[in-house]
């Protein structure tokens, strides 16, 4: 089996509408995952990591942010929505956020927060999906190490094609 190729939409951080309504299709079929970038102009674009980079820290000098939908356990119960976000601004992430003005929302619970494997945390039940975009952008954008446009690139993956 194959993937599909996910579907790519791009927008602002103040215009939503058509990525939220994407995530609802995404939660009502149960499978798939949303990726989230910082567009990036070409002249701009860091350099691929070289070869020496699996010894060194992150190569996410651009973020990648991760939406993924809670899933049914089974014994019955649903987890709660997770967030990832892939940077390279070294370890204790969480802390640096809160330092910039950017805590984690209440009731959010860190999973993960190591230098190359990124940010995970579960929101809480009352997190809605906007809240969980806005905090990816705003905290993606504090953490971008390269200049941005302004604009994000959503892609959405929906299951095996």
């Amino acid at each position: 089996m194959t993937r599909a190729r996910p579907e790519e939409l791009e927008f602002v951080p103040g215009d939503l509408g058509d990525l939220l309504a994407r995530l609802a299709e995404i939660k009502a079929s149960g499978t798939g995952w949303v990726n989230l970038r910082p567009v990036i102009d070409r002249e701009d674009e860091p350099p691929p990591p070289g070869p020496l980079a699996i010894f060194g820290g992150s190569p996410h000098k651009v973020p990648l942010a991760t939406w993924a939908p809670g899933t049914r356990a089974p014994n019955g119960t649903v987890r709660p929505t997770a967030v990832g976000l892939q940077h390279s601004s070294g370890p204790r992430v969480v802390a640096r956020l809160r330092d910039l003005g950017l805590p984690l929302p209440e009731g959010w619970r860190v999973t993960q927060d190591h230098p190359r494997r990124g940010l995970v945390a579960r929101l809480s039940t009352e997190s809605s999906d906007a809240e969980a975009v806005d905090w990816l952008v705003r905290a993606g954008t504090a953490l971008c190490a390269v200049p941005a446009t302004g604009r994000w690139r959503a892609s959405m993956h929906s299951g095996l094609g």
